[in-house]
């Protein structure tokens, strides 16, 4: 992390290279899976929801296909992609590999406990209480289950450290919280405003890790524990600087920004979610991103969407070691592509507007809000407002 005033001039911009290559990734990606087109009976979106409310099978399958819902991908291989990349990552990560890349839950040494806290407030959400009886119940072709995945559990581990009081707290408060705020401003606020459904998910994500981060505040049990730390030698500023400057640092960056919702944060990770979409799609089109057929179209958006915040903020990871370019890839660029269309126009001009609104946005929020509360409020606030400001522009846009 570097402070001089002069260095942060100096590296006012990302590389151009790495820009072009990582877009250059998203088009390749989006004409080539474009061209494969396989309507198969593998795991077919539709089928899924017809089946979750009641089958255990099918409740397991949406409930792995529920940790990459914030990429819109909602896959099978996508999500086990994530969780198989996340534990890559982390045991690099602890033997100090030179290829662990960025260090995975930024360095905090606690990926198994984020993991933990996703898989058991998922479960107590899916299994337990049973949301997915919606689907009987109701004319729902989609359930927001897995807001606690990328909601508050993960945060809440993340701020309070190794801690068994904290891991069932947020997963009990995430679990019971996430869903039924999701459905109401789903169902209620959403139709009002004419906005992207993900509008709804990303607010609740705010309300409910406000409300947890308050009662986890006010439980006397709740005690913040630190983790064990790493034991590396630092680079020193110059060394870090020559690493950022070049193109495989800044595609790097951008493949991280893939796993940041699940609070993964590393190029491996991300890497490998990308792969599983892609293979998703490939065995059956009608499989990923709701059986809607824009999963070439959400990809490109978000590799455009973090390589252009990537471009424009490369002074703020000079500056603070991180910045929030992940928010368009989570929820502007792929929204506008379900909500316009699939086509190279929506996704670049959803990708570009998101990449350049939302992470100063971000920042903006989390610097107004107080101690003890995770910033990934502030990043999911901005996700619903740039989300809205950005499909009202396209709306009115004359060639869309």
């Amino acid at each position: 992390m570097v402070n001089t005033k002069s260095k942060v001039k100096k590296y006012s911009k990302g590389s151009v290279t790495g820009l072009i290559i990582s877009v250059g990734i998203g088009f390749i990606i989006y004409f080539v899976l474009n061209n494969i087109n396989i309507a198969s009976g593998w795991l077919d979106y539709n089928i899924i929801v017809a089946n979750a409310g009641n089958n255990p099978l099918y409740k397991l399958i949406w409930y792995i296909m529920n940790f990459t819902e914030a990429q819109f991908y909602a896959g099978f291989f996508a999500s086990l992609g994530i969780i198989i990349g996340g534990f890559i990552a982390w045991r690099l990560d602890v033997k100090n590999s030179k290829f662990r890349g960025f260090d995975v839950s930024y360095g905090s040494n606690l990926w198994p406990w984020v993991l933990a806290s996703q898989l058991l407030s998922l479960f107590i959400a899916v299994f337990v209480l049973n949301y997915t009886r919606f689907f009987n119940v109701g004319e729902y072709t989609w359930l927001p289950t897995f807001i606690t995945v990328v909601g508050a559990p993960p945060a809440i581990m993340l701020l309070y450290g190794p801690n068994i009081k904290a891991l069932f707290t947020s997963s009990i408060l995430g679990g019971i919280m996430g869903f039924p705020v999701a459905m109401w401003i789903s169902n209620y606020i959403i139709p009002v405003l004419d906005v992207p459904g993900v509008v709804s998910n990303v607010f609740t994500m705010a309300i409910t890790g406000l409300l947890i981060c308050a009662i986890c505040k006010a439980l006397p049990w709740m005690e913040k524990m630190p983790s064990k730390p790493y034991n590396r030698k630092e680079k020193s500023q110059e060394e870090v600087l020559k690493e950022m400057e070049g193109p495989q640092w800044f595609v790097r960056r951008v493949l991280a920004d893939f796993s940041e919702a699940q609070f993964y944060g590393n190029e491996i990770a991300g890497l490998l979610v990308i792969i599983g979409a892609s293979l998703d799609w490939i065995l059956n089109m009608n499989h990923g991103a709701y059986g809607s057929g824009t999963i070439p179209a959400i990809i490109l958006s978000q590799f455009i969407g973090s390589a252009v915040g990537v471009f424009l903020y490369f002074d703020k990871y000079v500056e603070k070691g991180w910045y929030g370019t992940y928010v368009p890839v989570v929820s502007v660029g792929p929204a506008c592509v379900l909500m316009f269309g699939s086509s190279v126009g929506v996704a670049a001009i959803a990708g570009i507007l998101g990449g350049i609104i939302g992470p100063p946005l971000a920042e903006y929020v989390c610097d107004k809000l107080p101690d003890g509360y995770h910033p990934t409020i502030g990043n999911v606030t901005s996700m619903g407002v740039t989300t809205i400001v950005v499909s009202v522009i396209i709306k009115v846009l004359p060639w869309f």
